[in-house]
C-alpha cells in the first residue's frame, strides 16, 4: 500500500527546517562637513557614536586646516598639530577624517571652493550631509554652509566637473544643519537626540583637541593663567563641559517640553539637534528615523507652539473661544 506524501507538511512540525528570508539592514553613509578641525566632533559626536554602534559609516571633513587657531603657533606647524588632534578624536569616535586643507579664515563662496566641496561629496556618496547653518557667527561656518547648499544641485549635473573621473551623483542626499543658538531665523529642529548615554565618550574625543581646549579657547576667554602646564584631564574635561553646555544648553531650555514628552522615562542631560535643509532630499518620517535613530521628531505644530508666533496664535484662539462663549451668553439673555 503506497503512502501519500503531503508536500506542504512540515517535518516534525518545525518551522526552522525551512530557510527564512534574512532582512538586510541598510548601511548609511553620513558626511559631516565642518568649517574647522574640531567643529564636527562638538556638533555631532554623540550622533556619530550611535550611528557607528549600528554599523553605519561616518566621515568628518574639516574645510580648513586650522592653521590660525592659536595665539603663538601658526601655519604649517599648527595645521600639522591640529590634523594629528583631529585624527585622534576621530579614532575615539570611530569615524573617518579628512580636510579640504583651506587656510583658516579663507573659505569663500566661489567656484574653486565649490568644486572642492562637490568633489568630496561625490567621492563619498553620502546618504546624509550635516553642516553649519549659513547664519552662524563665524564667516567660515557661514560660507561652508552656503557652499554645501550650492553644491546640492551641482552634484547631479553630469557636465559639472566632468574632467574628473569621480562620477556625478545619481541622487541628492539629505542635508541637515547642526544646532546653533542664533536667531533670525530661529533654529527649528527636525530631530532632537538624547546623547547623555554616550556623552563621556564624546567628551573624551573632543578633549583630544589640546591646542584648542587647553590653549586657544582659554586664551580667548582670558583664563589662560588658570590652565595647568602639565596634562590634567579633569581640567580638560571641565573645559569640554563648559564648551558643550554653552553650545547645547539652549536645546534643554527651549525644547524642555519636547524632551519630557519624547523621553518620558529618562532625564536628558546632553542632547544634539538637527534641522533638515530644504535644498537637499526631503526625507519621509521613516527615513528620518533610520538616519537619526532613537530620537524625537517634532511636528510643525509642536514647533510652532514653542515660538512667539505659536504662543500668540494660541492666545488669539483662546480669546476667540472666550468671545464665542460670551456671545452665546448674550444671546441666551
Amino acid at each position: 500500500m503506497s503512502k501519500t506524501i503531503d508536500l506542504n507538511s512540515r517535518p516534525f512540525n518545525a518551522s526552522w527546517v525551512y530557510p527564512r528570508p534574512i532582512e538586510e539592514t541598510k548601511v548609511f553613509k553620513v558626511l559631516v562637513i565642518g568649517a574647522h578641525p574640531d567643529d564636527a566632533d562638538l556638533l555631532t559626536g554623540g550622533l556619530a557614536i550611535k550611528l557607528r554602534a549600528r554599523g553605519h559609516k561616518v566621515k568628518y571633513i574639516a574645510a580648513t586646516n586650522g592653521d590660525m587657531g592659536h595665539f603663538k603657533e601658526r601655519d604649517i606647524d599648527l595645521a600639522a598639530r591640529r590634523l594629528k588632534e583631529a585624527k585622534a578624536s576621530a579614532d575615539q569616535l570611530g569615524v573617518e577624517y579628512d580636510t579640504l586643507n583651506i587656510p583658516d579664515g579663507h573659505i569663500w563662496v566661489n567656484e574653486e571652493q565649490l568644486r572642492k566641496v562637490v568633489r568630496c561629496i561625490r567621492e563619498y556618496a553620502p546618504d546624509l550631509i550635516i553642516t553649519h547653518r549659513p547664519i552662524d557667527y563665524h564667516k567660515d561656518h557661514r560660507y561652508i554652509g552656503q557652499l554645501v547648499m550650492d553644491a546640492s544641485y551641482m552634484l547631479l549635473v553630469p557636465h559639472f566637473m566632468d574632467e574628473f573621473r569621480t562620477p556625478y551623483s545619481s541622487q541628492m542626499p539629505v542635508i541637515a544643519y547642526a544646532f546653533d543658538h542664533f536667531g533670525n531665523p530661529d533654529f527649528r529642529p527636525s530631530v532632537i537626540l538624547d546623547v547623555t548615554d554616550v556623552y563621556d565618550k564624546k567628551a573624551f574625543a573632543i578633549s583630544q583637541h589640546t591646542s584648542q581646549l587647553m590653549e586657544w579657547l582659554p586664551y580667548t576667554q582670558g583664563i589662560l593663567d588658570q590652565i595647568p602646564e602639565e596634562y590634567d584631564y579633569n581640567k580638560r574635561k571641565e573645559i569640554v563641559e563648559t564648551l558643550v553646555n554653552y553650545t547645547f544648553s539652549e536645546i534643554n531650555s527651549r525644547f524642555r517640553k519636547l524632551l519630557k514628552t519624547g523621553y518620558p522615562d529618562r532625564k536628558v542631560k546632553q542632547a544634539e539637534a538637527f534641522e533638515i535643509c530644504e535644498y537637499g532630499k526631503q526625507p519621509s518620517l521613516k527615513e528620518l528615523k533610520e538616519l537619526f535613530p532613537d530620537a524625537i521628531y517634532p511636528s510643525k505644530k509642536e514647533l510652532d507652539e514653542l515660538t512667539e508666533t505659536g504662543a500668540l496664535k494660541a492666545e488669539i484662539k483662546e480669546l476667540k473661544q472666550q468671545l464665542k462663549e460670551l456671545q452665546k451668553k448674550l444671546e441666551g439673555k
